[in-house]
């Protein structure tokens, strides 16, 4: 059965959430509180007032408490582009003026904290560095260095036209996009400055439609920081946490990076989950819009704040969530069975029998049960929760992303986190996103891989990338067939020059 989905979601036991980060003295739970995303201060006055309304009185599912919210947003892609734009043209939307104005200044500022002779770069050599990041991802050689070796084994005739060994290697050491006079406070100084570049980027290119998901995503790192993360159930398991809003197709519109939990009391009674959701909601509320999220977000404190904020919620349910009818949460089912419970407020809890018990928490939807129009081994018709159906089709987005994001990823192994991020952001993130206008709009199927050579290439500003690499040399002898004295080839003539001289005086007879 094709279950996988929202059963990847789900907990086994009464406490542990498979999504959530692992620390071996502390386990993020439900009730704590995060200082890294903020909240307006009506949304808070909001939250404390719902959450003390909060009724223990629970209904047979009829329906007939349910919202009906119609979608009034206005979706679809907003940015200047057309059916003959080109890759480099959308990427540049997102590697704009702003966001190389910003690496060019910081870079130069943190370059001449160092070196005394820096030659300040500019915004044409930031994308020829940005192409050989690229590339790096692409065509992958066991250390940097070893794209500008002279060996056969390592030659390469792309990376040394583009730039000089040391120049590319002084520009990834002093790569920067903050000033190092930020608050020693504010964990995330060295990179909220690009990340509020290209967040901004994201919400004016496309606005979402009606379906929406949030779910966190994971940018490995092993270096000491103190926000680092371990998800055992993620591919990297260590690394730095992000929060992303997205549709099914795979695009982000909004992300924010997780710095660690607050260790003051905060006097509003929304959890972390919850701030992260408003946060991430926070231009796309009161439109009709429906959110999907997995049982680490789902709570009926937040359901209700989105239905007076004319938002359906879809979501799977821990067994403990606080406030739910226990009755349903914790019944024993035979496979196939469903049974759930609405309140006044319209919010459905539910738990349904597949493989194992499958707790999820609508706005939408009962417990109808829908063909999903397939059969098992019997020949019988396979039927699922309407809920279920709608997460599972709904819910693979941030996947989608993280997936295409990773085939051809340039991080490499860096004890400075803001440099992984900043790549990730701008030549992972930014990318699925350009390709995900690019198909949209031309309507061409286009691969990843061909994608992000098109732009690679386009940003190295080369021309022709056919010609071997000593012939990027300005000057070189050409050693003829006459030997010296000590029996060694004489260099008689430069073939730079031969070349140039022989258009127009013809060549030597």
């Amino acid at each position: 059965m094709d279950s996988d989905g929202i059963l990847s979601a789900l907990d086994d036991s009464d406490f542990e959430d498979s999504d959530s980060e692992y620390n071996p003295s502390d386990v993020l739970y439900e009730s704590d509180s995060d200082d890294s995303i903020s909240v307006e201060p009506d949304t808070q006055n909001l939250a404390q007032q719902e959450n003390s309304n909060i009724s223990d009185e629970w209904f047979n599912v009829t329906g007939d408490f349910r919202k009906n919210i119609i979608f009034t947003g206005d979706s679809g892609i907003k940015c200047n582009i057309d059916q003959e734009s080109k890759p480099i043209d959308i990427f540049n939307l997102f590697l704009n003026n702003d966001v190389l104005n910003l690496i060019v200044t910081e870079t130069n500022r943190q370059a001449k904290r160092y070196k005394r002779q820096w030659i300040d770069t500019d915004s044409l050599e930031i994308k020829k560095f940005l192409s050989i990041v690229m590339y790096t991802g692409m065509v992958g050689y066991p250390k940097i260095s070893d794209y500008w070796s002279q060996q056969t084994f390592y030659i390469n005739s792309y990376v040394p036209k583009i730039m000089a060994r040391n120049r590319f290697q002084a520009l990834l050491r002093f790569f920067h996009i903050s000033n190092n006079d930020y608050n020693p406070g504010d964990r995330l100084g060295k990179i909220q400055p690009l990340v509020d570049l290209l967040n901004n980027s994201f919400k004016q290119c496309k606005v979402p439609a009606e379906n929406v998901v949030i779910d966190e995503t994971l940018v490995p790192f092993r270096g000491r920081i103190v926000f680092r993360q371990y998800i055992p159930n993620k591919a990297a398991r260590y690394g730095i946490k992000l929060y992303k809003l997205c549709d099914n197709i795979g695009y982000t519109y909004n992300l924010s990076v997780y710095s660690g939990k607050d260790t003051t009391r905060s006097n509003s009674n929304i959890s972390c989950a919850g701030k992260v959701v408003l946060s991430l909601m926070e231009n796309y509320l009161n439109e009709g819009r429906t959110l999907i999220v997995d049982n680490f977000y789902t709570s009926l404190h937040i359901a209700h704040i989105l239905l007076d904020n004319n938002t359906h919620i879809v979501g799977t349910l821990r067994k403990n969530v606080k406030h739910c009818p226990k009755d349903v949460l914790n019944a024993k089912m035979r496979v196939g069975e469903i049974k759930g419970k609405e309140n006044d407020k319209g919010v459905v809890i539910s738990i349904w029998k597949d493989k194992r018990d499958v707790r999820f928490l609508s706005t939408k939807h009962g417990i109808e049960m829908l063909n999903t129009g397939k059969k098992n081994r019997k020949g019988e018709e396979i039927k699922k929760p309407e809920a279920v159906i709608f997460y599972n089709k709904n819910k693979q987005g941030i996947d989608i992303s993280d997936q295409m994001a990773s085939y051809y990823t340039p991080l490499r192994k860096t004890t400075r986190w803001y440099h992984k991020l900043a790549f990730h952001l701008l030549l992972g993130t930014a990318v699925v996103n350009s390709l995900i206008l690019y198909k949209e709009v031309t309507g061409k199927n286009i691969q990843i891989s061909e994608f992000i050579q098109n732009i690679s290439q386009e940003l190295s500003q080369l021309d022709d990338i056919s010609s071997p690499s000593s012939q990027t040399k300005k000057h070189y002898l050409v050693e003829g067939s006459e030997v010296n004295n000590g029996n060694r080839k004489k260099r008689r003539r430069c073939g730079k020059c031969y070349t140039n001289l022989s258009k127009v005086f013809g060549r030597e007879v």
